[in-house]
């Protein structure tokens, strides 16, 4: 099984980014019900989710690296590696995503305290 792997760096304080993540599928999974995209088959699912992992480190005095690492199930056969790539985009993507969704929520929030 191909695992795939991405990363991010976040400005905000590491338990805020921790809280944020669950916020972020969250919103995502209601903005695609909102979009009418729930009924497409997605790339990557709550499956695939529970075969990874996700970390949280602190990167200094104000980064939090986000990584996460996905055992990923191909649905079809025989464009596995097709697929496979286009997971590891959509991954790098939606980490982008909750890269700018920490950051405008802690700048609306007043995350930080310097």
């Amino acid at each position: 099984m191909p695992t795939i792997h991405a990363s991010v760096d976040v400005d905000a304080p590491l338990e805020f980014a921790e809280l944020e993540w669950s916020e972020f599928l969250l919103e995502s999974l209601l903005s695609g019900y909102a979009r009418g995209l729930i009924d497409e088959e997605p790339l990557l699912d709550e499956d695939d989710m529970e075969a990874g992992d996700v970390r949280f480190t602190t990167e200094g005095d104000r980064l939090v690296k986000v990584d996460v690492r996905l055992d990923y199930r191909p649905r079809s056969v025989g464009g596995a590696a097709t697929e496979t790539a286009r997971a590891q985009a959509t991954l790098e993507r939606d980490l982008d995503r909750y890269r700018r969704f920490v950051i405008g929520r802690c700048e609306r929030l007043g995350c930080r305290q310097d």
